[in-house]
């Protein structure tokens, strides 16, 4: 059921004018909210009767109920044309796209709806820039590196002074002097080091970009992206999406802007590197701006720094939205294995997730537990453990080999051997972290312990998933060559239907249970 001025909606998309300017940046409100930037060039299908925007896909679920739909230029906001639509048989319901804090959402450059900074309260904006301002004297004072606003929040300061309210992070940079990109990832590492012992939550996204994890004062993160900037030969790079020629005293010395009320460091020629990120136009406002990066600089910088977050943006997005609806009791693979191999050894749970395996060996079993998991969202929930529960959680990336020797060390030099555990694990993993998996395990289980393995196998790659989530279908045979290879043994191996039901889904597994100590 619709009701048009010049806009339809449907299930499928919004039916938009056919006189829009191509180039033009227009917003999409439901219901008075912004949920949504387009570029009808970029996002639009002509069809009879005018400009089909279909719905992106994170925004198809919360289809459901009235919606009045408005389209406005962006810069002025001018109305360009609206209707309404009623999703569904429940005309009473407000079509609303929030989070279950009931924080409003709104979809972003790369698809995913995030909470945009302009719903934040002026107290939370203060004490975010409170919290930069001291991350950039850590870097520039104790790492020694000229740190400044950059990207998207160097483009708010310099267009009116504030964040753009449709972005949900905040962007620094700091300038690199080492000349080679081997030299500029050692350095990344030095300073990473550095902030994680001044106590900052650090995870790293490739070999020169971290993010920093923030607390607010009302119990929401946000993330703060560390980028370095460094020139090979003449050309200035700051991964992952920039590389242009560029001198140094545009960047040097620096210089400051106001940013909130905060004075804020700031590259000299500031708007020089902004029209060479964003183009002449970077004053003019564009939520849908999206980088068009060259293949060549893609393929240069994956080439020098990799990227070490494959499906970390998939996870935290789907602990955020779905999470809290996940079980709070343990898997039955964690009753397996507790049933079957019985002990009182320290547990490292790998790729912890919701952590209710890792709660139930600690409190339950009485178990010491290491939970490791890369999303530092569901790292952050708080389990509700009682007094004199041993279990601890960390941030660790398995797809880094540095950090995975790190851990492989630390395990192999405590005073008794540990078991490892990885349920649903490997198929959530790239092929790297399937390697280096294996190589903590070497490294940790010589002395004894066992790791154990569920896993999605490639039998059930076209059985029904209750969960639409990329996932890498394991051929047992193949892990299990390569786990021999590693020096490790087999001691059960158990495969089916009928292990690992959770509602509707009935997923074929394989259990492993392999030891490195020859027994």
């Amino acid at each position: 059921m619709s009701d048009t001025n010049g806009l339809s909606a449907s299930e499928r998309g919004l039916l938009l004018p056919l006189e829009l300017d191509p180039e033009g940046t227009y917003d999409v409100m439901a219901n008075g909210q912004h949920i949504w930037s387009i570029q009808p060039s970029r996002d639009t299908t002509r069809e009879a009767g005018g400009l089909l925007a279909a719905w992106p896909k994170a925004l198809r679920r919360f289809l459901k109920g009235r919606a009045h739909f408005e389209l406005r230029e962006h810069v002025t906001q001018v109305l360009v044309a609206h209707g309404a639509h009623v999703f569904g048989d429940d005309p009473e319901r407000e079509l609303r796209v929030t989070n279950r804090r009931g924080d409003p959402l709104v979809l972003d450059k790369y698809g995913r709806l995030i909470k945009p900074l302009s719903a934040d309260s002026a107290e939370a904006i203060d004490d975010l820039m409170e919290q930069c301002d001291q991350l950039l004297t850590v870097l520039t004072e104790e790492a020694g590196v000229p740190a400044f606003i950059s990207y998207g929040t160097l483009l708010g300061a310099a267009r009116n002074g504030k964040i753009i309210g449709h972005d949900n992070d905040v962007d620094l940079a700091y300038l690199s002097r080492q000349r080679h990109p081997v030299d500029v990832i050692r350095e990344s590492y030095r300073i990473e080091r550095l902030l994680v012992a001044r106590g900052w939550v650090v995870r790293r996204g490739m070999g020169t970009r971290l993010n920093v994890r923030l607390p607010g004062a009302d119990g929401s993160m946000r993330f703060v992206d560390v980028f370095t900037a460094h020139w090979v030969e003449n050309t200035l790079y700051m991964p992952s999406d920039t590389g242009f020629e560029l001198p140094e005293e545009a960047l040097l010395p620096l210089t400051t802007l106001d940013l909130h009320g905060f004075p804020m460091p700031v590259p000299a020629d500031y708007e020089r590197l902004l029209e060479a990120t964003y183009g002449p136009g970077w004053r003019v406002p564009d939520p849908s701006f999206q980088y068009d990066t060259p293949r060549w600089l893609e393929r240069r910088l994956e080439g020098w720094f990799g990227g070490l977050h494959p499906y970390r943006k998939q996870w935290d997005s789907f602990y955020a939205s779905r999470g809290h609806r996940l079980p709070k009791k343990p898997t039955s693979f964690a009753r397996w294995v507790q049933r079957h191999y019985p002990t009182q050894g320290t547990l490292v749970d790998l790729g912890t997730g919701t952590a209710r395996d890792a709660r139930w060996f600690a409190v339950e079993q009485g178990r010491e537990v290491l939970a490791l998991d890369y999303s530092l969202g569901v790292l952050s929930r708080d389990l509700d453990l009682p007094d004199g529960t041993h279990l601890q959680r960390e941030a660790v990336n398995l797809t880094d080999l540095r950090q995975s020797l790190v851990l492989g060390h630390r395990l192999s030099h405590r005073s008794e051997p540990v078991d490892l555990y990885g349920r649903f694990l490997l198929h959530a993993m790239d092929p790297q972290g399937r390697r280096n998996l294996l190589r903590v395990a070497s490294m940790s289980l010589r002395r004894g312990g066992r790791l154990f393995l569920e896993f999605r196998t490639t039998a059930d790659r076209t059985l029904p998933k209750t969960f639409a989530k990329k996932r890498e279908f394991i051929d047992p045979d193949r892990f299990v060559a390569n786990l021999e290879a590693a020096g490790g043994t087999v001691i059960e191996r158990v495969e089916g239907q009928g292990l690992a039901k959770f509602r509707g889904e009935d997923p074929h597994v394989c259990r492993l249970v392999a030891t490195w100590d020859g027994k």
